[in-house]
């Protein structure tokens, strides 16, 4: 098993393709070709984040994204994002297994806004307890990342998903790991080896 993470993806948004400059025609080609980079790397007992922001702009395609987030492989963990408006329970029955605000496993603290964010919306950086990296998304244009940071933003990967080992700082894998069993172990009630 081994852990991959997004962010941003926007799916069934059309406007995100003209904000964003992305080499889609319409949502339809965007959703499909984001799906089958998905799919290609991630398996079925990997675990997915996705740290916020999975679909914007539905328009009444509830039902769509649900399917959607159905064919999709692994097991799923939402990090919601500001066009996340779902209750909980919904992305539970859709395939998520678990659904959090923000999250911070062994130090890593993962959160759809990066920091400067965070302060910009007067949030009490406290409530993600201490960490010392932090994967975000929210930022979509490419560039470097902010210090201690990395940023999962589909578009900063063209479109396919981080693996962790990209993501997380090798001195900080071992916590990682270990809290992310932990998590895994109280979610599903089985016990996962993280590659």
């Amino acid at each position: 098993m081994t852990v991959y993470f997004t962010s941003d993806n926007h799916y069934f948004h059309e406007n995100i393709i003209r904000y964003c400059s992305r080499p889609f025609v319409d949502s339809a080609q965007m959703n499909e070709h984001m799906l089958e980079n998905w799919n290609s790397r991630v398996e079925e007992n990997d675990v997915g984040v996705f740290v916020g922001d999975i679909s914007a702009g539905l328009k009444g395609r509830i039902e769509e994204l649900r399917e959607l987030i159905r064919r999709m492989n692994g097991k799923k963990i939402l990090i919601r994002g500001n066009h996340d408006h779902q209750q909980d329970q919904w992305y539970i029955d859709s395939g998520f297994i678990a659904v959090y605000d923000y999250l911070n496993l062994g130090g890593v603290a993962l959160s759809h806004y990066p920091l400067k964010s965070l302060s910009d919306k007067k949030f009490d950086e406290s409530a993600l307890g201490d960490f010392l990296h932090i994967v975000h998304g929210h930022v979509h244009e490419k560039g470097p990342n902010y210090d201690r940071h990395f940023n999962v933003a589909a578009d900063r990967n063209n479109y396919k998903p981080h693996h962790w080992h990209d993501v997380i700082p090798e001195w900080l894998r071992t916590p990682f790991k270990e809290n992310l069993n932990i998590l895994l172990m109280n979610t599903l009630c089985k016990n996962y080896t993280l590659d």
